[in-house]
């Protein structure tokens, strides 16, 4: 099948990002023709070649677009949630494409409007956060969603709320962990992790005031956050046993996860986690946010524990995963083996079933124009 993958912004950085190669190479692997179509950025970005062109990577073709107004708009559509790409050189990138696969809800109206020009599916994975702003809830995104051709659901909770909105095309089929191979290192004995866009709605800001809360009673507890750091953000505790850290290497990542005593990522909104999957692969326990797509990834007392995004919640959690190391080791060993759920293998299988049913939809619906089209 020839597969064409949308992602506005393709570099290596932030989950989206990464789930969109993940998911190529796993559908590649399974023998599919796929192409990654991103945005020509209007800077550098990790792990997008210069020139930022069309390019074959480890059997993937990367196609990446320019926008309308050359560098301005791609200076605008890579910060605003706009939908600002060359029409005619996106179109060529598109043809010859069966399915047409948008990713995150970015670029969807061209992306629409070209697969249906071309007789391609079209098919998204809209990563709906509904009461975000620019969350996927609005009532165009909902009136789309029952156009779909398949709609991919991350969980089961996220495919209710768009069947219950209408959709009845959709798919469940999760995500999988993007981590490099875990080195052979001691884990810490008291090494609290975050890892992901340092943003309020995260947990972040949260995290670090819950951070002296939790030395009052385990001063030997360390912090390490990783990841991008969000505009503005708030100043992290000025204390050396918490570590900033920035964008790392994949091999770095790893080696915060083998360590780590405790994974905490406490989301309002999310709709998987993925990291919670990363930190599984090391055996590590996790602390999700308590909000209904966490529940049903991250089983309370099994595979780790549930807290509000606030300091105290996330403290107690904390705190208790701490006083109690060998039920923190069993979450891990538990969370390990429920993270099989979720290989790569798996998710490019359900999403290949998703795009075989969305082209026979396809295939109809042209049918279908065809015969009301002809003279009677």
């Amino acid at each position: 099948m020839r597969v064409a993958i949308a992602k506005k912004l393709l570099s290596t950085v932030g989950g989206s990002e990464a789930q969109a190669r993940a998911l190529a190479a796993a559908l590649r692997d399974r023998g599919h023709h796929v192409t990654l179509v991103g945005m020509r950025p209007a800077w550098r970005r990790p792990g997008i070649p210069e020139p930022a062109t069309r390019h074959v990577i480890d059997g993937l073709t990367y196609v990446f677009v320019p926008a309308r107004f050359g560098r301005l708009g791609a200076a605008i559509d890579g910060v605003l949630p706009t939908a600002l790409p060359d029409a005619a050189a996106l179109t060529r990138a598109l043809d010859g494409a069966e399915v047409v696969h948008s990713l995150a809800r970015e670029w969807v109206g061209p992306l629409e409007r070209i697969a249906r020009r071309l007789s391609a599916a079209f098919v998204e994975t809209p990563l709906v956060h509904p009461g975000q702003a620019w969350s996927g809830d609005s009532r165009a995104d909902v009136a789309r969603y029952a156009r779909d051709d398949a709609v991919l659901a991350l969980t089961e909770w996220e495919a209710g709320w768009y069947r219950g909105r209408g959709a009845r095309r959709v798919h469940v089929t999760g995500v999988g962990p993007i981590l490099a191979p875990l080195p052979e290192v001691a884990r810490d004995h008291a090494t609290v992790l975050f890892v992901g866009r340092k943003e309020k709605y995260k947990g972040y800001d949260a995290i670090a005031a819950a951070a002296p809360l939790v030395w009052r009673e385990r001063p030997d507890a360390r912090f390490v956050a990783v990841g991008q750091r969000r505009f503005l953000a708030s100043s992290p505790p000025r204390d050396p046993r918490w570590e900033e850290r920035g964008v790392v290497s994949e091999a770095e990542k790893a080696a915060a996860y083998a360590r780590a005593t405790v994974f905490a990522m406490p989301s309002d909104h999310e709709t998987f986690g993925h990291t919670y999957l990363e930190a599984w692969a090391a055996g590590c326990p996790v602390i999700a946010g308590d909000i209904p797509p966490l529940r049903e990834i991250v089983r309370a007392g099994i595979d780790g524990v549930h807290a509000r995004n606030e300091p105290r919640a996330i403290a107690a959690a904390i705190l208790g995963l701490l006083r109690d190391p060998e039920g923190a080791r069993r979450m891990g060993e538990s969370g390990r083996r429920r993270a099989e759920l979720w290989a790569w293998p798996l998710v490019a299988e359900r999403t290949e079933r998703a795009y075989e049913a969305a082209t026979q939809r396809s295939a109809s619906r042209s049918r279908l124009s065809e015969a009301e089209s002809r003279p009677r």
